[in-house]
């Protein structure tokens, strides 16, 4: 999920590091030919005692082309942010 996305560019000059992952359950294979996507949910945001950076956590799974999910996790990051 992680290599998922690194390649949609969409952390590209913001995400600083991976802070923790809680709940990692690794549920059906994925095997040779799968198609797998991610899907993310934001379920907390916090601002660091840095004014620019913040925490952001993620309610991800990894979900198979038959609807299968394959891999559920909460994911804590570090972003750069704008400061408030």
């Amino acid at each position: 999920m992680g290599g998922l996305t690194y390649a949609s560019g969409i952390n590209d000059g913001t995400l600083l590091a991976l802070l923790q992952i809680d709940g990692w359950k690794m549920l059906s294979p994925v095997k040779h030919g799968d198609t797998i996507r991610m899907v993310a949910k934001v379920v907390a945001k916090k601002e660091s005692s840095k004014p620019d950076r913040g925490t952001v956590t993620l309610d991800r799974r990894c979900v198979k082309q038959d609807g299968t999910v394959a891999q559920e996790m909460r994911a804590t990051l570090l972003y750069r942010r704008r400061p408030g």
